[in-house]
């Protein structure tokens, strides 16, 4: 076993997670054991992020702390998820490092409210339009009173030029800037300790360069008579920064209208009956166990199993599924998903900070968070572009002031800072560096409708594009993954009746109901039993279980309570389970398709279980095949049952009868060989494949797989999602080439225009 674990530790398999500790393994180094039982994980919301410039800047502060694992930053949240040391560094001392970088930071999470609020560009949107607002009649008022001389006429031009009205221009010109650009000048210099230079720092400069001129031309005093003042200009191009920003913050709001109406379910304000009582609660302080009642049109609060009833249920929100589904009594119900029809009792199974809607919230979160693996080129240009514009500006300057050199001097200097504002707000290194993340975002938001989730953005991606093998389970992938139970038998000699046996199996499989199909079709079938025995408050019993093991693949055993103080041993799965357990199986009746079960230590009986292939199974491995990708099938289920999937499918099988840890072996060995491995599989037993392959993907939502492997979710079980997924990548990856050119090309250009070098063709750009 320490073998194992360390072959693990050397591909980066995340084997903590699967409840295996290095505290107890003697052999592990003890350096290894500390850095893993010590780290920490934390959350900071921050504050002043405008573009992926930004969450560049933060990323690299707080990979330079001392004792920081990793760090995760997202734009669109304003947040960073920080993996560290603590016997190094504190969350506090992180918190510190995004101050000192020039940003807000806060410990902990904002509130769904405030996320939402955040999300809606509110605050923001509210007082950029203030700002236009405001700008634009100071601006216009601006104009208006420079051209005041020219109506009076040569009688007053003299004297309008040096009395009252430069000054009250000079006096407008520089509210303009100390109020309505006060946040683009904030943000420019507030990082002047790390000497960071941004977008808002070129914008900030081109804004006081214009100042400074208007204020030179006042106090000269010595103004040619067809000279005007410079106010307006530095005033109108405030305006047009604005709405540029306003623009921004509109696409960002769009951009993000999946992400606020997932927030929008989780903070819906709903009560709900607790069965029997008439005590009403809202969803947030329901907890695991609670019978409560779901009333038509009204939003299903927590993951739960039915146990009364029969209704239409809307999935849209989770899954992508457009046509309602029908689910009954033994069905497991998505926190988030809508009860249309008719009314339901179910039992709460998880919490809702733990349900699948949060889940599906922290996965959609999560992709927003940037690593910039892969964009080091990109980073590269980021670091010196803005530094770059700022030395042509300032060369720019010169050269113009040699060029009219012989001209008066307020003419030669006018002339100078024209060119240089020219060129600092002609530059935008933003779109360089959201050329890349803002497709990924796109990519993200597309496989979201489609009920597909997306984590670790473009290196996702991009290692889909590059994906040459694909190899596939077998239970609940290529097959429906919802058994149906064909048969049963109870052993003679078991000492339990037939309905305390049903309420025996059904609480024994109601934790691995969720993640296995089939101990969702088990409990299914004993929930359905027990009440249709008479069982009505079968429900009371369901939850009571102690000292749960469960053995991904083949079986789980635990305690039940039959009445007040007793207990029963139950011990479910394969026959080799059960002889592991050393109960004896009866030899005839050993086959695959049959789940074994023991009370107490003793055979009592087995279930036939029956699954049907995929209707789209084979379209979609003949979708894959002409795409060239290589397809296989890994399973654990029987050789006879294997080949007659593949002789079906026209699929070749990879292995039968294999492990979780034959599954990553034959991942580990593909990969070996040169091929980029994308494992597909939708339990536990599948996790550790794809926690070894390339890119995990899980064909259902279910407890942990967030979390733990699939770096792909298909929420709707349909595996037309899996071809789209493959298709979508390469649409994204694309497309973020497109835009690094365009946005390299924009900047290209727009320099050229505003150095000055296409004005022997007539074509001038001023600010």
């Amino acid at each position: 076993m320490n073998r194992i674990i360390r072959i693990c530790d050397t591909f980066d398999i995340r084997f903590l997670e699967i409840k295996y500790s290095d505290a107890e393994d003697s052999c592990a180094p003890a350096e290894s054991v500390k850095k893993r039982t010590e780290s920490k994980t934390c959350r900071i919301s921050i504050g002043g992020m405008t573009c992926g410039a930004c969450v560049a800047a933060v990323t690299k502060e707080l990979d330079n702390v001392v004792g920081v694992l990793r760090a995760n930053v997202s734009l669109p949240l304003g947040r960073a998820s920080i993996f560290y040391d603590p016997a190094l560094t504190t969350s506090e001392r992180l918190v510190e490092a995004i101050c000192v970088a020039g940003y807000e930071a806060t410990l902990g999470e904002r509130s769904s409210e405030e996320v939402m609020q955040r999300l809606r560009q509110s605050k923001e949107l509210q007082s950029l339009r203030d700002a236009i607002s405001s700008a634009s009649v100071c601006s216009t008022l601006i104009l208006g009173l420079e051209y005041v001389p020219t109506f009076l006429g040569k009688f007053f031009l003299a004297s309008a030029k040096r009395g009252v009205i430069p000054w009250l221009l000079l006096s407008m010109a520089f509210r303009v800037q100390a109020w309505d650009a006060r946040t683009i000048h904030f943000r420019a210099w507030s990082r002047k300790s790390k000497l960071a230079v941004t977008m808002d720092t070129l914008l900030s400069l081109s804004l006081i360069l214009g100042l400074g001129l208007s204020v030179l031309q006042t106090v000269s005093g010595g103004l040619a008579m067809s000279s005007q003042p410079y106010a307006s200009s530095g005033s109108f191009l405030t305006v047009v920064i604005l709405a540029g920003r306003y623009l921004e913050a509109v696409l960002r709001k769009e951009s993000n209208a999946h992400l606020i109406a997932l927030y929008e379910m989780e903070a819906e304000k709903e009560l709900y009956q607790i069965s029997g009582t008439d005590v009403v609660l809202p969803a947030s302080l329901l907890k695991k166990s609670d019978d409560v009642v779901i009333m038509p049109q009204a939003t299903v609060p927590c993951d739960c199993y039915i146990v009364e009833g029969n209704s239409a249920i809307d999935e849209s929100t989770i899954t992508g599924e457009a046509l309602p589904v029908t689910k009954e009594m033994g069905d497991f119900l998505l926190a988030g998903t809508k009860n249309l029809s008719r009314r339901l009792r179910v039992i709460i199974c998880q919490d809702q900070s733990e349900s699948s809607l949060a889940r599906v919230i922290e996965c959609v979160s999560t992709a927003s968070e940037q690593r910039r693996e892969g964009m080091e080129p990109l980073d590269m240009i980021m670091k010196v572009f803005v530094s770059g514009v700022m030395l042509l500006a300032l060369i720019s300057f010169a050269t113009t002031l040699i060029y009219h050199w012989g001209s008066s001097g307020l003419d030669i200097v006018t002339a100078a800072c024209e060119r240089a504002m020219t060129v600092l707000s002609a530059a935008c290194p933003c779109g360089i560096g959201l050329a890349t993340p803002s497709a990924a975002m796109a990519g993200v938001d597309a496989a979201y409708s489609r009920g597909v989730l997306l984590s670790g953005g473009i290196r996702t991606m991009r290692a889909l594009c590059k994906a040459t093998y694909i190899v596939m389970d077998k239970t609940g992938t290529l097959t429906r993954g919802n058994l149906d139970v064909v048969s049963h038998r109870f052993d003679g000699e078991v000492r339990f009746n037939e309905d305390t046996c049903f309420r025996l199996l059904a609480a024994a499989e109601a934790e691995d109901a969720r993640v296995h199909p089939v101990a969702k079709a088990v409990f299914k079938w004993a929930l359905t039993m027990s009440n249709s025995s008479g069982m009505v408050r079968f429900s009371e019993h369901v939850n009571k279980t102690r000292n749960l093991r469960s053995v991904p693949g083949k079986g789980t055993s635990c305690q039940v309570q039959t009445f007040a103080n007793v207990w029963a041993e139950v011990s479910i799965g394969s026959a080799a389970y059960l002889e592991e357990s050393g109960i004896e199986v009866a030899l005839e009746s050993i086959e695959a398709s049959r789940v074994y079960f023991a009370f107490d230590g003793r055979y009592s009986g087995y279930i036939c279980v029956q699954d049907t292939i995929r209707p789209e199974a084979s379209s979609v491995i003949q979708s894959l095949l002409s795409d060239g990708l290589r397809v296989t099938m890994l399973t654990g289920d029987t050789e006879p049952e294997a080949s007659r999937i593949s002789s079906v499918l026209d699929i070749p099988v990879l292995a039968s009868r294999a492990s979780p840890f034959d599954k990553m072996r034959h991942v580990q060995d593909l990969q070996q060989e040169g091929h980029c491995v994308v494992m597909v599989g939708d339990g536990v037993n599948d996790f550790l494949a794809q926690s070894t392959a390339d890119v995990g993907v899980s064909v259902s939502l279910v407890q942990g797989c967030l979390a733990r492997a699939g770096s792909v979710v298909i929420l709707s079980g349909n595996l037309h999602c899996l071809a789209a997924v493959f298709s979508i990548s390469r649409q994204v990856v694309a497309q973020a080439r497109i835009n690094v050119r365009w946005a390299l090309i924009y900047n290209l250009i727009a320099l050229s225009l505003a150095l000055g070098l296409f004005e022997s063709w007539g074509i001038v750009v001023t600010p």
